[in-house]
């Protein structure tokens, strides 16, 4: 059913699920009307969209299609994307979040209540007055950049995906994307509403959130990212789909998945620019990827040319592919990342590759910063065992002088990084991506760099055990893009958090050999207080861990020293 005509279903039809509360055609007809009105009386043509709860996403979007507005989806809190729009409609900001005036933010959820929705509906347009929306590239290499797409466009890409997929029999839609990037758009919007299949409106991270929708006939909208921290010792919930994008699944991470969800998933080869363009199930380790309908490549002299109904031109992918047949294909990784250096060509490709050749260096990512009107390099590294040791002798300055000096006789003085970051894991969005604004996010000089740990309300500590009340801020550093849509504390951070205050407490000098039990059974969020209680197992070597907030466990685990 096409999108301009979904408040004209059934009023009873099921259209979305908050926190297992259904939500029927009858309060999406109610909820677009409200917001249609207020849109009408601002002369404002370009709308950012902010919102945590799907459902309030689809509201918003058919409004502003009504009311001739252009959305823009994309992060508001993303300072440097503020030229794209002039005002907001959003579930949850404030105006001390955002710089704008009252009158250019909408929140939906302070729209008074109105039960007259069939007069209301009469008041709307009969079909859209605008048929566009502008999205955001996630960024690999520099800021995203914005891809304007029609509702044509996102209707003809379901209607690709459906020929490939056949009819969809599930009962409910499942995401751990957001909304607002193009792939959550697709699999979990557009997907949903053109085949009549209710969504659930919150994000769906966590293997325990789905248990509740079970046995339902689900369909899980993921990442890799996901996938990876499965874990198969939770109860098996049988998914008929999984769909995978965002960037490259490993075949241990399907077979999890297959161990996890009862089916292996549906990887997605596409981008924003070019929508979908072929899938894959990896039920082994090198599965060919095949094209969607319609979708055709074209390789000359090395370069990859992609000929889609989605797109009106030739589109150049910027992957290095293999074709078989003109059905099937191999991606051998990413073309050469070029940028421009005091006016020499850089391959930021080139220089990730020489560090990681290096036995301190386990990853390497090289972005371009901004630094007085120049351009410089900056390189974010994850060490190796061996590079922590040196990182520990020599100190941070040492070590990067180090790593510049072994670059020296390698690559151009001027392609040499400048700013040098260790992380113990890539930061990533919420599409699962580690993108260029997540990277930059590290080299920020703000005051939000500084706050890295909870502020400590009471400690309570002995020879093996500890108890600390903690506050969780909101404007913690971690929460930053960690997710767009609804802040929460990443897992990474609160093992960190039990290895930071096992040091701190317990005057030891721990260094993680393994991790035995991890269990992440709800979020923290900003504004949280919470328990954490640690235990040091002496026997076993082991750290053992709980994260409380009021009365319900958020994690728990087992660290081995």
């Amino acid at each position: 059913m096409p999108l301009s005509k979904q408040i004209l279903r059934n009023n009873r039809d099921i259209i979305a699920f908050r926190h297992h509360q259904v939500l029927f055609v009858n309060d999406l007809k109610q909820q677009v009307c409200q917001i249609y009105r207020q849109l009408q009386s601002s002369p404002v043509t370009h709308w950012a969209m902010a919102m945590e709860d799907s459902f309030n996403f689809v509201a918003g979007l058919l409004a502003l299609f009504y009311a001739g507005k252009h959305p823009i989806l994309l992060n508001p809190l993303h300072t440097e994307l503020a030229p794209h729009y002039q005002a907001i409609l959003t579930d949850h900001l404030t105006t001390d979040q955002i710089k704008l005036s009252d009158k250019n933010i909408i929140n939906i959820v302070q729209l008074a209540n109105n039960d007259r929705y069939i007069e209301s509906e009469q008041q709307l347009p009969s079909d859209f007055q605008s048929h566009q929306l502008t999205l955001f590239t996630s960024g690999s290499t520099g800021l995203p950049k914005p891809i304007t797409k029609t509702v044509t466009q996102l209707e003809q890409e379901i209607s690709i995906i459906n020929d490939y997929f056949g009819v969809f029999s599930a009962q409910l839609i499942t995401a751990s994307v957001s909304h607002e990037h193009m792939y959550g758009l697709t699999f979990k919007i557009m997907l949903a509403l053109t085949n009549q299949l209710p969504f659930v409106c919150e994000t769906i991270r966590y293997q325990e959130q789905l248990l509740g929708y079970y046995p339902n006939q689900i369909i899980y909208i993921t990442t890799p990212s996901i996938l990876k921290m499965l874990d198969s010792n939770i109860e098996k919930i049988v998914c008929q789909k999984v769909i995978s994008a965002g960037g490259p699944l490993p075949y241990q991470a399907a077979k999890l998945c297959l161990a996890c969800f009862g089916t292996l998933p549906n990887e997605i080869y596409g981008s924003t620019e070019t929508g979908v363009i072929a899938t894959r199930i990896p039920d082994n380790t090198n599965v060919p990827w095949q094209l969607f309908p319609k979708i055709k490549l074209q390789i000359e002299n090395d370069n990859v040319s992609l000929h889609s109904p989605l797109i009106h031109h030739l589109e150049s992918l910027n992957d290095r592919i293999n074709l078989i047949d003109d059905k099937h294909f191999y991606l051998n990784g990413r073309s050469d990342k070029i940028v421009k250096i005091s006016e020499k060509r850089v391959s930021l490709t080139y220089i990730e590759q020489q560090l990681n050749q290096l036995p301190e260096i386990t990853h390497a990512s090289v972005i371009t910063l901004e630094q007085k009107n120049r351009t410089i390099l900056a390189a974010v590294l994850i060490l190796s065992d061996l590079g922590h040791q040196q990182l520990q002798q020599m100190g941070h300055w040492q070590l990067t002088q180090h790593f510049r000096h072994l670059l020296q006789n390698k690559i151009a003085r001027v392609a040499i990084p400048k700013k040098w970051r260790f992380v113990k894991q890539f930061p990533v969005n919420d599409q699962g991506k580690t993108s260029y604004l997540e990277l930059k996010t590290l080299f920020d000089n703000s005051k939000t760099m500084i706050k890295k740990l909870p502020i400590e309300k009471n400690i309570s500590v002995n020879e093996t055990s500890a108890t600390l009340d903690l506050y969780i801020p909101d404007d913690l550093f971690w929460f930053k893009g960690h997710f767009p849509t609804q802040p929460l504390l990443p897992g990474v951070v609160q093992l960190d958090w039990v290895v930071h205050y096992c040091e701190k407490l317990f005057a030891i000098k721990p260094t993680i050999e393994a991790i035995d039990i991890v269990k992440f059974q709800m979020p923290i969020l900003p504004n949280d207080n919470l328990v954490l209680q640690i235990n040091w197992l002496q026997e076993s070597n082991k750290l053992q861990f709980t994260y409380t907030v009021g009365n319900k466990i958020a994690s728990t685990g087992k660290i081995k020293l």
